[in-house]
């Protein structure tokens, strides 16, 4: 057809975009729905494989928009947590997407996303403490140490998942 050569990767890429940033809105009402929600942080699932399937620019849209998206459209999470959310989810994805890009393993690149995206948690945090008046070491981590098992989660999960979307879309997986 004429005038669509060389749109197809960027329209696939746009889907995968889309497509991650509305599970990273529907995933967490599922995990909220059995009372696993904020300990897991179901959220970070579809942004971080976002990050290890997309370009930087496109993954850091992911990352910023996400919380947005569902605290407008289903009221999780409550303001102001959309904010600290972007933050921490911009460098989850950017970290990520960076190493993925530069075709570090998948397992080193959500390592070093996560705990990337943990130091970010911790500095915002800690930072706001202030402003609320709670003791900032004690609200910085508290913030990570609660999101515990939604970090093993993360870093068992993801690159079993991702393994298994190349295999299906017929990508090579990463051997490493």
């Amino acid at each position: 057809m004429p005038g669509t050569t060389g749109t197809g990767p960027a329209v696939r890429e746009v889907t995968v975009a889309a497509s991650l940033a509305a599970l990273g809105v529907v995933v967490p009402i599922l995990f909220h729905m059995v009372g696993m929600g904020r300990y897991f942080l179901p959220m970070h699932l579809p942004v971080l494989a976002a990050g290890l399937l997309l370009r930087p620019r496109i993954a850091w849209t992911v990352g910023l928009v996400t919380p947005w998206l569902s605290s407008l459209l289903t009221g999780m999470p409550p303001m102001p947590m959309p904010v600290l959310m972007s933050i921490e989810l911009v460098a989850l994805v950017q970290t990520a997407s960076l190493l993925s890009a530069a075709k570090a393993p998948v397992w080193v690149a959500v390592t070093a996303a996560v705990a990337l995206r943990c130091a970010a948690t911790f500095a915002v945090t800690t930072a706001l403490a202030t402003q609320l008046g709670i003791p900032e070491q004690a609200a910085g981590w508290a913030s990570v140490a609660s999101g515990a098992p939604g970090i093993a989660l993360q870093i068992v999960s993801v690159p079993i998942l991702l393994a298994s979307f190349r295999r299906v879309s017929g990508r090579k997986p990463d051997t490493a």
